[in-house]
Order: C-alpha cells, then structure tokens, then sequence
C-alpha cells in the first residue's frame, strides 16, 4: 500500500483527514505537502484535508473547524422543516468563552453566537444534513425558545413561521420546551404563546 492509500484509509467518518492522525499514523507532514502540491489533496482548513475524487459536506466541515459549534436559529429552522428560507448567514452557537476570533476573520458566511457555556449544550441533536454528512444542532424546542429570547433580532417573518408552525404541528414536546424555558427564565413568555396558538 502506497502513502496516499494509507492516508485514505485515515480518513475519519465525516469524510475528512486531519495531520493529527496523519503524524500519529507515523507518516511527515512533508508528504502532505508534496501530495497537495500533486493535486492528489485539498487543503480545507489548517489542519484538515481531503480527497478531490470525494464529495464534501460543508456543514460538516464547519464543525471540524468549529468544534463547539452548534447550528441554531435560522439554520436550525431550516434543517427542521420550521422555515422555508435558507438563511443568508449560516447560525452556529459557541459558549462564551470558545475562541472564535480566528474563524470570524475566514468564515464571512457564519454568525457566530455566544452564550452562556451552562446554556451551550442544552437541546443538541444529531441530525443528516442537505449534503448528507452528520451534523449537530439545536432541537426544535431549543430553537422555538432561542427565537423567543432574541425576537427583537429576528426576521419577523421567519419568527411567524417558526413559532406557529411549531405549535400547530404534533410533533410538539411540551414537557421538554417548558424545561428549557425554565433554563431560559423563558415560562412566562412561553405560556403566552400556548395559550394564544393552542
């Protein structure tokens, strides 16, 4: 087996090599080098690469770049069903205190948002992207509640359509979104809804 099978037998489950494993694998950097300049590897971001017989999900790119970064607002209305437009800027949620700065400055196509890192991980789901690769992000619950506490900065017409569409619908999980409200000190607000759209 030459190097460039042995990396392709490296390549993780979501589709992408990293120089972690590729050094652990006890191959050089050099060779990833000499393999770019081939054209035989893409470079996708520092430290990541794959193969350009492959076709790569973006979203899971995303998250190998931004390892705490969770799809949320309008994205993850979007990969729900709760919203019919694909959003301009793709929402991914950090914790507060999760350097982004790096990312902020290649990524112009992201919003990240940052949040209280008790709050981060409330409501992650797994879930098979548009491209096909596996993603994480906000459940419905969590998405209805993110809605709510920052209406003020949210489409109008997106916060119509996710909000009653989740309420008419009978997949709704009342037990599970009034246990988020109460992580949000959101129960008030969300009492106000139920009784307007049920």
């Amino acid at each position: 087996m030459n190097e460039l099978d042995s990396m392709k037998e490296l390549v993780r489950a979501d589709g992408f090599l990293y120089t972690k494993d590729v050094v652990n694998a006890g191959i050089r950097k050099e060779t990833l080098k000499r393999f770019l300049n081939e054209g035989s590897l893409v470079r996708e971001a520092r430290g990541i690469y794959s193969f350009p017989d492959r076709l790569n999900d973006e979203f899971v790119l995303l998250q190998a770049r931004c390892r705490k970064g969770i799809f949320s607002y309008g994205t993850a209305l979007y990969f729900h069903g709760m919203s019919d437009r694909f959003p301009n800027m793709i929402s991914m949620t950090v914790p507060k205190n999760y350097n982004v700065y790096y990312l902020q400055e290649e990524l112009f196509h992201v919003r990240f948002r940052r949040i209280k890192p008790e709050w981060w991980d409330i409501g992650i789901m797994e879930m098979t992207s548009p491209q096909g690769g596996l993603i994480r992000l906000y459940d419905k619950e969590r998405c209805i509640c993110d809605m709510i506490r920052d209406r003020k900065n949210t489409d109008p017409q997106v916060f119509s359509q996710a909000v009653k569409g989740y309420f008419s619908s009978k997949e709704y999980d009342m037990i599970r979104l009034m246990e988020y409200a109460g992580h949000f000190h959101l129960e008030e607000k969300i009492q106000e809804y139920m009784e307007i759209l049920l």
